[in-house]
């Protein structure tokens, strides 16, 4: 699941950077070391986010209605980058960031064509936070002293599970059962029932 954020991450914000500049998510320190303009992506935390999520299985029927299968309840994960730009001087480099800015600031959930396997499949939104405020729920801030201009992209990705398929057929055929006694049941005995299972 993750690498397929990674992915979409760098096709998304790919299209938004000149040509030729790579998106690595290699940490900012070791990205230093590199030769050439890049941006890095360092996906700096992932946390659980809980909030609207379902407790309710999902029942999955055919088209004639007969259940098929039950899913659990879907997840929602906060994932944390931390994007800065490497460049030959400091005024290049913002000028990648604000691509990346514009990039974030122009849609409120990552465009569908960018979106790669277990995202693509969920069939729900990607919702986008750039430079979101800090407000102690935002993942982590950028590392004490360090002297390099960085954005902070918050993703809200949905996990949806596989559905459980293997499920017990209903009972073939119900029969009711009198007792079988000319004069009725025996007093205080109720008439017996019989659920026929498949064979």
């Amino acid at each position: 699941m993750i690498w397929d954020v990674d992915l979409s991450v760098r096709a998304w914000l790919g299209h938004y950077l000149p040509p030729g500049v790579p998106v690595v998510f290699d940490p900012p320190d070791r990205c230093a070391q590199l030769d050439g303009e890049l941006v890095s992506a360092f996906l700096a935390d992932v946390e659980e986010d809980s909030s609207g999520v379902s407790a309710t299985w999902d029942e999955l029927r055919d088209a004639g209605g007969q259940l098929v299968g039950r899913r659990p309840p879907g997840r929602r994960y906060r994932f944390g980058y931390l994007l800065t730009a490497f460049a030959a001087d400091t005024e290049r480099e913002h000028r990648l960031l604000g691509d990346l800015l514009v990039g974030c600031a122009s849609c409120t959930a990552l465009p569908a064509r960018f979106l790669t396997g277990t995202l693509a499949a969920a069939n729900q939104p990607v919702v986008v936070r750039g430079a979101p405020r800090r407000d102690g729920s935002t993942g982590p801030g950028w590392p004490a002293g360090a002297a390099r201009t960085g954005l902070h992209l918050q993703l809200l990705v949905p996990f949806v599970p596989e559905a459980e398929t293997d499920l017990a057929p209903p009972p073939r055929e119900v029969s009711v059962n009198s007792g079988g006694r000319p004069d009725g049941p025996r007093p205080g005995r109720r008439p017996g029932r019989g659920i026929t299972e498949p064979g």
